[in-house]
């Protein structure tokens, strides 16, 4: 079972189980702030949630569900707005995010200890961009430094779960 968070009504992605709170005619209603009752422990292989992690008000109980849902070796990929992009701003978001974020996670007072983060990107422009590939790659051999001194748009990180 893969899962597609905060689908929204142009995103929805077959083959997937589309979830967003608002009804867009996906297979799932559903408001990922609370338990996700839309999967059994252990039946995802696969979770993908662009634009939907900075909307939720605990990130504990969000990675909590996710590694709940996900079967050993499942994946869970988050895409969101970096702090200097304005759209990080929206009133509706409940944190800013930087690379650095979720660069030690987990650490020892981590409620969430079976999540291991095994990518974390920052880009500037749209990932799959043909005209930004080589600058991404560039900036993400010093990501630390280069969300100080330079723009960022968005962070992509993977987790799978252990």
């Amino acid at each position: 079972m893969k899962i597609h968070l905060c689908c929204g009504p142009i995103d929805i992605m077959k083959g997937w189980v589309n979830v967003d709170a608002c009804n867009f005619g996906q297979e799932v209603i559903a408001d990922i702030g609370k338990r996700w009752d839309f999967a059994a422990d252990g039946a995802v292989s696969e979770i993908y949630c662009k634009d939907g992690f900075e909307h939720v008000d605990s990130a504990e109980h969000f990675l909590g569900e996710a590694a709940r849902v996900l079967c050993a070796g499942g994946t869970l990929t988050i895409w969101v707005p970096h702090y200097k992009n304005p759209s990080a701003y929206r009133m509706t978001h409940k944190r800013l995010l930087a690379w650095s974020y979720f660069n030690a996670f987990p650490e020892p007072h981590d409620a969430v200890q079976n999540l291991r983060v095994i990518s974390n990107r920052i880009y500037i422009g749209h990932k799959e961009s043909k005209i930004w590939w080589v600058v991404h790659a560039l900036i993400n051999l010093i990501p630390k430094w280069w969300e100080r001194i330079g723009y960022v748009s968005n962070i992509e990180v993977v987790f799978e779960k252990i």
